[in-house]
C-alpha cells in the first residue's frame, strides 16, 4: 500500500521520493501542476474528473494507513457537543434526524478529505438556541422548522460571500489576536460550564446516570489525559526500543536469515518441540538403519523402537507444565489488552474518546434492555425507514426568512465569521505547526494550515446546498477542533471515520437514531463537553502568551533590551482577552464579546497606535 501511494505521489509531485511533504503542500503543487499544464486537453483540465479521481484515490490510500486507535478516539471528541444539539432539535421537531445525521457525515467526510487536519462539523449553536426557546423575554415565537431552514441558508450565503471577496481577511485584519485568544478562552469556559451545568441538574445516586458516574469518569479521564510519564521515561523507552531492535538485528545475521529463536514464549514453546521431535526421529532413523544391517536383532530393535516412540508420544506435545505455561501467556496477553486503560505509563496516548463512548454504549444498552412500555422510549428498535434526503424548503413562506434573517442569522453571522472561521484557524495554525504552508508562514499569517477564506468558502457551501435537502444548519467550530485534538485526533482521518459513522447510522437506523442517541448518559457526554472546553482554553491561553513573546521580542528588536517591560506588555494583552472572555461568559453572547475587547483593544491596547501608524505608512506611500 505504501509503495502505490509514493508511486501515486511521485507523478504528481517528482519530489516526493526524496522529501515527503505534508498534504498541504501536495495540494498546492498539485494545484501548481494543474495550472501550468495545458488546459486545452481534457485530460489535464484543472477540474477534470480524471484528476478529482486520483486525489481521491490518493486520500483514501492516506486516511487507511492513518487508521489507529487514537485517530478513532479523537473522532469521538466533538459528540459531546454534537448529539445534546442534534437530540433536542430532533425531539422539538426543528430538524428530522436522519437527514441530519446522513448529510452531516457527508460534510464530515468531504472536509476530511479536503484539509488533514480534524476539521469538526457541529451545530450552529446560536440558531440552535434560539430554535430550541419556544418564546423569547418580548414574547415572540421562536424558530420553526421553516426558519431554521432559512436562517441557515442566509447565513451560509453571508458567510460564503465573506470567503469568495476575502472580505475576511478585512474582518480578520480588524479583530486582533488577543481578541481572538479571548474568544477561545469565553467560548471554552462556557462549553465547560454548560457540561458542569448538565451534571448540577442530575441526581446524586438513584440510578447510573447521576453526579457520582460524572465524577467517576471525570476522574478515569483525568487519569487518562495526563503525560505518560516524565521526559526521562520516554527516553529510556525510546532506548530500550532501541536495543530491543538492535539485539533482533544480531540475532538475525547469527541464524543467517533463517527463521530461528525469537523473544516470544510461544516461538520458544514451537523451537523446543522441533527439537525434540528432531531427535526422536534422528532416533528412529538410526534404528532402521540397524535392523537392515543386522536383521538378529529386529525383536530388540522394534522393541526399543516402540519404547521410542512411547516417549515421543508422551513428550512431543509437551509436558502439562509447558501447556500451562502457554495458557498462562495467552491469558497475560488478553489482560493486557483488556486492561489497557489502567496502563499508567502506556507507550501511546490512551484513547479517552473509546472509553467514554464505550461506558455510554454499555449503559445505553442496559437501558434500552431493560426500558418498560412507560419509559418513552420507542422500542423496539427498526431498520431504515427514514428517508436520508427531504425537501426542507416545501412549507417556507417569506415570514421563515424574515424570522430566519432577524432571529437566526443576526446573531449566528458574528458567531461564524469569528469563532467558526477565524479562531479556528488561528487554533489549527497554533495544534499543528508541521502542516503549516512555508509561503503563508513566511508572510506571519496565523492560518498557515487552512486558510480563512477556505474555510468560509466551505461553511458556505455546506449550508447553501445541504440545508435544503434536510441538513441542519451547521458550521466549523474551534471547540470541537480542540475537543477532537485533546482525545487523539491529529489528521482527517478521524473526521471522515466520524462521517461515516453517521452516514451507516442515518441509513440503517435513521428511525430508530433518536432513540439510541438519547439513550446514551447525560453524565458522560457532559464530560466530554468539558474535556473539549477545558481544552479550548488552554490553547487561548498558549496562544495569548506566545503573542506576548512575540511583541516582547519585537520590542526589543525596535527600542532595545532595556526599554522592555514585559509585564506591562502581559497585563495589556491579558486586559484585552479577559474582557472579552468575561462579556462572552456574562452576556453568552460570543459578538458582543468581540466588540467589548476590540473597543478595549483600541482605547486601553495598541489599537489607535496602530492605527495611526498605518494611516502614516499610507500618506507616505502616496506623497
Amino acid at each position: 500500500m505504501n509503495e502505490l501511494r509514493n508511486e501515486e505521489e511521485g507523478l504528481s509531485n517528482p519530489s516526493s521520493s526524496i522529501n515527503e511533504p505534508n498534504t498541504n503542500e501536495q495540494l498546492m503543487e498539485l494545484a501548481a501542476s494543474f495550472d501550468n499544464n495545458d488546459t486545452s486537453s481534457p485530460s489535464h483540465s484543472k477540474y477534470s474528473p480524471i484528476n478529482l479521481l486520483s486525489f481521491c484515490k490518493r486520500r483514501t490510500i492516506e486516511h487507511y494507513n492513518n487508521i489507529s486507535l487514537s485517530e478513532l478516539s479523537g473522532s469521538l471528541g466533538d459528540l459531546g457537543t454534537f448529539i445534546p444539539l442534534t437530540v433536542a432539535l430532533a425531539r422539538e421537531r426543528k430538524i428530522a434526524l436522519a437527514p441530519a445525521l446522513f448529510w452531516a457525515g457527508v460534510s464530515n467526510i468531504i472536509t476530511g478529505y479536503t484539509w488533514d487536519v480534524p476539521m469538526c462539523v457541529q451545530p450552529m449553536k446560536s440558531i440552535s438556541a434560539v430554535a430550541l426557546t419556544d418564546t423569547n423575554g418580548s414574547g415572540n415565537v421562536g424558530l420553526d422548522a421553516q426558519s431554521v431552514t432559512t436562517a441557515g441558508i442566509l447565513t451560509g450565503g453571508a458567510v460564503l460571500l465573506l470567503g469568495v471577496t476575502n472580505l475576511i481577511e478585512i474582518v480578520n485584519w480588524i479583530v486582533p489576536l488577543t481578541v481572538v485568544c479571548g474568544l477561545q478562552i469565553g467560548v471554552g469556559i462556557r462549553l465547560a460550564s454548560k457540561g458542569m451545568t448538565d451534571i448540577q441538574k442530575l441526581p446524586w445516586g438513584g440510578g447510573y446516570d447521576c453526579i457520582g458516574m460524572a465524577v467517576a469518569c471525570a476522574l478515569l479521564s483525568m487519569f487518562w489525559l495526563r503525560d505518560s510519564g516524565s521526559q526521562k521515561d520516554k527516553k529510556k523507552q525510546e532506548q530500550a526500543k532501541t536495543d530491543s531492535e538492535g539485539n533482533t538485528r544480531n540475532d538475525v545475521m547469527a541464524t543467517t536469515g533463517a527463521n530461528s529463536a525469537t523473544s516470544s514464549d510461544e516461538d520458544v514453546f514451537q523451537e523446543n518441540d522441533n527439537v525434540e521431535m528432531g531427535k526422536v526421529l534422528n532416533n528412529s532413523h538410526q534404528l532402521e538403519t540397524a535392523t537392515s544391517l543386522n536383521p538378529r536383532s529386529s525383536v530388540s530393535t522394534t522393541a526399543h523402537t516402540n519404547e521410542t516412540f512411547d516417549f515421543a508420544a508422551s513428550s512431543a506435545p509437551s509436558s502439562t507444565p509447558r501447556q500451562q505455561k502457554q495458557l498462562s501467556y495467552y491469558l497475560r496477553k488478553v489482560w493486557s489488552r483488556a486492561c489497557c486503560c489502567l496502563n499508567p505509563f502506556p507507550k501511546t496516548p490512551h484513547p479517552v474518546g473509546i472509553y467514554l463512548f464505550l461506558i455510554g454504549c454499555i449503559f445505553a444498552a442496559v437501558t434500552l434492555a431493560t426500558a418498560g412500555p412507560d419509559s418513552g422510549y420507542d422500542l423496539p428498535l427498526y431498520f431504515f425507514g427514514a428517508p436520508v434526503a427531504i425537501n426542507a424548503m416545501k412549507d417556507v413562506t417569506s415570514m421563515s426568512w424574515w424570522n430566519g434573517f432577524l432571529q437566526g442569522a443576526l446573531p449566528q453571522l458574528p458567531l461564524t465569521t469569528l469563532n467558526s472561521v477565524i479562531s479556528v484557524c488561528c487554533l489549527a495554525h497554533t495544534l499543528y505547526p508541521d502542516k503549516r504552508d512555508p509561503v503563508l508562514e513566511e508572510k506571519h499569517r496565523t492560518d498557515a494550515v487552512i486558510t480563512r477564506r477556505e474555510v468560509s468558502i466551505s461553511v458556505g457551501l455546506m449550508n447553501l446546498i445541504l440545508v435544503p435537502l434536510g441538513s441542519m444548519p451547521n458550521c466549523h467550530g474551534a471547540g470541537g477542533l480542540a475537543g477532537q485534538h485533546r482525545f487523539g485526533a491529529r489528521t482527517g482521518t478521524s473526521v471522515v471515520i466520524l462521517g461515516v459513522g453517521k452516514v451507516l447510522l442515518a441509513i440503517f437506523l435513521g428511525g430508530s437514531a433518536l432513540t439510541l442517541l438519547d439513550a446514551l448518559p447525560i453524565a458522560v457526554l457532559s464530560i466530554m463537553i468539558a474535556i473539549a472546553g477545558l481544552e479550548l482554553v488552554s490553547t487561548g491561553v498558549k496562544v495569548l502568551f506566545e503573542c506576548v513573546q512575540k511583541e516582547k521580542e519585537k520590542t526589543m528588536k525596535h527600542q532595545g533590551h532595556e526599554s522592555v517591560n514585559g509585564k506591562a506588555i502581559l497585563q495589556k494583552n491579558a486586559t484585552v482577552a479577559m474582557v472579552t472572555a468575561a462579556v462572552i461568559i456574562a452576556l453568552k453572547k460570543t459578538h458582543y464579546g468581540a466588540l467589548s475587547g476590540w473597543v478595549v483593544h483600541v482605547i486601553y491596547g495598541d489599537g489607535f497606535r496602530n492605527f495611526v501608524v498605518w494611516i502614516q505608512k499610507k500618506r507616505a506611500a502616496r506623497s
